[in-house]
């Protein structure tokens, strides 16, 4: 049949109308979410995704922490994206935050290296309708809605000093090992310890602090100059996952085991030589394991619409507790004290 221009102008446009309709929906039912859609917020839990951000992969703590996030996400049927830099850098960290939010992820937990530069990319996830949380280290000036804790840090802070003045007698030389300025959870611990030892312990002088960089060989060359600098050193807290057993190795290899007390945050598989073989008395962690899971389910609850209280029931975890002069702080549990009479009760993997 023939048509006029006019009428075959009108059917032209009609065509393209409806495919582009079609093409439309058909990019619509596809896995992916278009940039800033954040439509799942109150949808279905098989479309929500959730990026987890450590502060480094590839080691065995945050690894153990990708254990519990994975977990929760099968229990709540989500998309997990779990990947961060190989090193600890913040610039690099930043990077992912760019990447999820142009990708229009539903929620972002940060795991800050360096808390004062994440504060932009938090902002412009927000603005897409982005859920952001920290976790293990806080970024509190960021505009995150909740910091989820492993510990309350002036308990740990006050228990790594009490455990480290009985061991030396409540008097001589101590040092500090970690892992970076930077870490706000880090520093934090280290700030509450240093205000506690000053305040209860007058007799422990505090010679020197060395920065690890998140590398256990590096902690022991550090700390074994500082032992060979200073042959009356009596204690060393070291407040990370690589600079306990570092530093643990370098007091070994100097034959000082029995004459530095040492204390710390760390691993039990990284550390239960050393604690069989009397390198240290005891050092402290948290279960990484439930730590990944909990910062999950938060995220989940969050993009659910949930609000976050006091007691509140996170499905497959139970009620939250939070810090007691800090609501947007979530405290995971209590510091576990690990010695040779335990260690053997603990498998997180790590």
């Amino acid at each position: 049949m023939f048509h006029s221009s006019s009428e075959t102008s009108t059917y032209l446009r009609s065509f393209l109308a409806i495919t582009l309709l079609c093409s439309l929906t058909f990019l619509g039912g596809c896995g992916e979410k278009p940039e800033g859609d954040s439509s799942t917020a109150n949808g279905s839990d098989e479309e929500i995704v959730i990026a987890v951000l450590p502060k480094l992969v590839n080691i065995d703590y945050f690894d153990a922490c990708e254990k519990g996030a994975k977990k929760a996400a099968d229990d709540l049927g989500i998309k997990l994206v779990y990947d961060g830099p190989q090193q600890p850098s913040g610039v690099e960290q930043n990077k992912f935050i760019e990447t999820w939010t142009r990708q229009g992820v539903d929620a972002i937990c940060i795991a800050p290296n360096q808390p004062k530069s994440i504060k932009r990319f938090v902002n412009q996830a927000q603005d897409r309708g982005i859920k952001i949380i920290t976790w293990d280290s806080d970024a509190s000036e960021s505009g995150r809605s909740y910091m989820v804790n492993q510990v309350n840090d002036e308990v740990l802070g006050h228990m790594l000093i009490d455990d480290l003045a009985e061991q030396m007698g409540g008097s001589g030389k101590w040092a500090i090992a970690i892992a970076s300025l930077d870490a706000a959870n880090l520093n934090t611990w280290r700030k509450f310890a240093e205000e506690h030892a000053k305040a209860k312990y007058p007799e422990l002088e505090l010679i020197d602090t060395v920065v690890t960089q998140e590398d256990a060989e590096t902690a022991r060359q550090l700390v074994q100059s500082l032992i060979n600098a200073n042959p009356d050193l009596k204690g060393i807290v070291a407040f990370d996952s690589n600079s306990v057993p570092g530093a643990a190795e370098a007091i070994k290899r100097a034959g000082k085991v029995g004459e530095i007390a040492l204390v710390g945050n760390s691993t039990p598989k990284s550390m239960k030589p050393y604690i069989k073989e009397g390198v240290l008395k005891s050092f402290y962690l948290w279960n990484p394991q439930e730590l990944g899971d909990l910062t999950v389910r938060v995220a989940h609850a969050l993009i659910q619409g949930k609000e976050i209280k006091e007691g509140t029931e996170l499905e497959g975890y139970g009620p939250v507790h939070l810090h007691p002069n800090d609501p947007t702080t979530i405290i995971m549990s209590d510091p576990i004290r690990f010695t040779a009479e335990n260690i053997d009760e603990y498998d997180f993997g790590i």
